[in-house]
């Protein structure tokens, strides 16, 4: 038998929760619970003894409920059983009975008997799709807010440079530092190519898989002065530089980027190295590095040690995820920084 002796009001309570299409159960004035409709035990598998007990102290005891999702059960439950609340509405993850783990919405309704309350009414309703949703719509929000950010403000430097020069060519009839102009709207087109690599989830990335020579990719990326300015007294060194498997395009701005950022950061005169070793690709240099407390924040959108645009290893960081890689940022053997795309193999 699925109830307990109790009053007249539970009894018919245990008929409505039993001809609920969600899974629905109803609970004495001790939280345990006296009855359950089949859908309940179809959505969580559980045993029967584990169903009719405390609830919640026997569901966090089993560790199908976290301690914490069991209190904040608790505390709900006791307000409405003490009148103190209509209901209740919870949002709450828990683990079924084969393992899998769920987010469920529950509905706690009091039962009245002769002006006191005798019990609640629970219904529960599984909400892990539209959860998920939430939280990919909630993700997908703050990408285009710092993405709106990034776009408005730092854009704002190169184009006031490539307008600031193009004014002054149509003043003096001058051409020559048309020049600088150009730099600065190829700055802009980076800019923007990185700004649609970070709009995008790593999965939603194209990628092309080929072969893609390391030394001569990291030659270009030096020349071109894309990825910041070489210090004159520093010297980048290709290390085994076989060819690595991946999108030519998306490396060279990953590899580029973590070249720059070794520029920019390794000090007056840095030696840079790249290379592949058993692990993947690496960047390394001999610079001053990064305590440890400043690495876990690093590749985070918008995150900048000396106040940059933020975006260089969080590109680096996507570009990786795309090929189904992770970056991994450590200390070099020189005691600086390190980058390494963990997963980059030879093809060699």
């Amino acid at each position: 038998m699925d109830s307990a002796p109790g009053p007249d009001r539970i009894d018919h309570a245990e008929s409505i929760v039993n001809a609920l299409g969600d899974g629905a159960y109803v609970l004495d004035a001790d939280r345990n619970r006296v009855f359950v409709n089949d859908r309940l035990r179809e959505v969580t598998g559980f045993d029967e003894d584990v169903l009719h007990s405390k609830h919640p102290e026997r569901l966090v005891e089993e560790g199908y409920w976290a301690p914490e999702t069991g209190e904040r059960y608790r505390a709900s439950a006791e307000r409405v059983l003490a009148d103190e609340a209509d209901d209740e509405r919870l949002q709450l993850a828990m683990t079924l009975g084969d393992g899998c783990e769920i987010t469920v919405e529950t509905r706690l309704t009091p039962i009245e008997h002769g002006g006191s309350i005798v019990g609640v009414v629970g219904v529960i309703r599984d909400v892990t799709d539209r959860v998920e949703r939430e939280r990919e719509l909630k993700r997908l929000n703050e990408r285009l807010e710092r993405l709106a950010g990034f776009l408005s403000h730092d854009l704002r430097n190169p184009l006031s440079v490539a307008r600031g020069y193009v004014d002054l060519a149509r003043e003096t009839g001058e051409t020559e530092e048309l020049g600088a102009a150009e730099d600065a709207l190829d700055r802009i087109e980076t800019m923007i190519d990185e700004a649609l690599v970070m709009a995008r989830d790593p999965e939603e990335v194209e990628t092309e898989d080929a072969a893609v020579d390391l030394a001569e990719l990291a030659s270009d990326c030096l020349e071109s002065g894309d990825f910041g300015d070489c210090p004159a007294d520093a010297d980048l060194v290709v290390e085994d530089p076989g060819p690595v498997a991946g999108d030519p395009t998306l490396l060279r701005r990953a590899v580029g980027n973590l070249i720059g950022n070794a520029f920019d950061h390794g000090g007056d005169a840095p030696t840079v190295r790249v290379g592949v070793d058993d692990r993947g690709v690496y960047v390394a240099d001999d610079g001053p590095g990064l305590p440890d407390a400043d690495r876990a924040e690093l590749t985070d959108f918008g995150v900048s040690p000396d106040g940059g645009t933020g975006i260089g290893l969080a590109i680096v960081e996507r570009v990786a995820a795309a090929h189904g890689w992770t970056l991994e940022i450590g200390e070099s053997a020189e005691g600086g920084f390190r980058a390494t795309l963990v997963g980059a193999q030879p093809t060699g």
